[in-house]
């Protein structure tokens, strides 16, 4: 029975692939037109291909489209109407799911490449020697994926549910003769029903375009944990043979064999830091404005402010800085898996102690390891305390700073519609 687990374990071990965990989760992002390439659930990684007439390309273009003009029609917006935090908000956001978009799209492009890339290295790490440390990277990396996942889901459909009942209120209140879907749209949407004639079938395609976007936004941290969960599992393999080893006499042969794993670990990293850095830079910048954003708006959040727009309103902040977290904890384990290592060279006897091993404490401490924004900063504990830091002074100067409180349900009967609903010749 014992060997029977055992060859489970073993088995599912060298099924455990960077390749295959990454699958399902890849094809989530291709229903919200992300990551148009085929074979992605095959279990062989040949079968990847990307080919440039495809559905999924021409899905990803079609909605490549919506987002520049969303970006345009939100840019023209803020030019029109004046500078605010609020609308700048609106822009940035098309911003971000446009520029993460294109960045994802260019490693679609060279996916096979990438996977190859990181099964050269990771085999190693699929046989004893090496095991497999407590539940599978498959199981790890889907399970974060669930978490950051239904979060977005539940918090756009709060938003949704939130707007279309602040929608129906108006309609009651003002008496307005108009269906609440349209009313809400052109609500939301003003930036682009005040330029394009409205029309319920390219509404409805309108609208899922935006829902794409909304989950897009969070999908980029998605993408970004596969990696880091990835990398953090085979250093954490390292150090579980190290563990297993430290109390017996090794050869030098067992520390080169070792080092040279930890090298090429390493040497995968940097590759793939370096796909990565326009992302993380991206994700890092974006979740720091709208944790900023949310707070700030947080300022107008009023007693008399109607209690479903009020839970939808902390829901979203709370999201915001949970999934913020989680993604920087996930990068932040891989520095600290790195260092893990020489932490247990520290506690071998000295009499055990040899030139190879010397050589491995010296390079573990003679650079640091670990996800970077162009090597402008390092994804550590310390940089997460730091941005912890920046949003706690931010949040101080704003007390002594509220310029303008947003705006959380539209209370007028003509604001909401002076650019879309009445038939007037103001424009924005």
């Amino acid at each position: 029975m014992e060997n029977q687990q055992r060859t489970k374990i073993l088995l599912n071990s060298s099924e455990d692939t960077f390749h295959r965990a990454a699958g399902i989760i890849l094809q989530i992002g291709q229903i919200f037109a992300i990551f148009p390439v085929s074979g992605i659930l095959n279990k062989n990684s040949n079968k990847l291909r990307f080919r440039w007439i495809s559905i999924g390309v021409l899905y990803y273009f079609l909605f490549f489209c919506f987002q520049i003009l969303n970006f345009l029609l939100s840019l023209r917006r803020l030019v029109k109407a004046g500078m605010s935090f609020g609308a700048f908000a609106t822009v940035f956001f098309y911003f971000v799911t446009l520029s993460g978009g294109l960045i994802i799209f260019q490693m679609a492009k060279k996916w096979h490449r990438i996977v190859k890339r990181i099964e050269q290295t990771e085999k190693i790490f699929l046989h004893p020697p090496y095991r497999q440390i407590g539940r599978t990277l498959r199981w790890k990396v889907q399970s974060v994926t669930l978490f950051l996942l239904t979060g977005a889901v539940l918090e756009h459909v709060m938003y949704f549910v939130a707007k279309f009942l602040n929608a129906k209120i108006q309609i009651e209140r003002c008496n307005l003769q108009i269906p609440i879907y349209e009313h809400y749209l052109k609500t939301e949407r003003r930036h682009i029903f005040a330029v394009i004639p409205y029309k319920t079938s390219l509404a409805i395609f309108l609208e899922w375009a935006n829902i794409s976007s909304t989950i897009c936004w969070s999908y980029f941290d998605i993408f970004f944990t596969l990696f880091t969960s990835s990398m953090a599992y085979r250093f954490r393999q390292i150090t579980d043979r190290m563990k297993r080893a430290r109390f017996k006499t090794m050869p030098d042969s067992f520390w080169i064999e070792l080092r040279s794993n930890f090298t090429n670990l390493t040497s995968l990293l940097n590759y793939l830091d370096r796909e990565l850095s326009n992302l993380i830079i991206l994700i890092c910048g974006s979740n720091l404005y709208f944790i900023c954003q949310q707070l700030f708006n947080s300022f107008g959040m009023t007693s008399d402010s109607e209690q479903l727009n009020t839970i939808y309103f902390w829901f979203s902040l709370l999201f915001v800085i949970c999934r913020t977290l989680t993604t920087l904890f996930f990068a932040a384990s891989v520095n600290e898996a790195a260092k893990e290592p020489y932490q247990i060279l520290k506690t071998l006897p000295y009499t055990s102690w040899t030139v190879e091993i010397q050589r491995f404490s010296d390079q573990l401490i003679s650079e640091v390891i670990g996800f970077s924004g162009k090597r402008f900063f390092y994804i550590t504990r310390t940089l997460i305390l730091a941005l912890i830091g920046t949003i706690v002074t931010y949040e101080l100067v704003l007390l002594d700073h509220i310029a303008e409180a947003p705006e959380v349900i539209q209370r007028s009967c003509h604001i909401a519609y002076i650019e879309t609903v009445l038939p007037t010749n103001l424009t924005i």
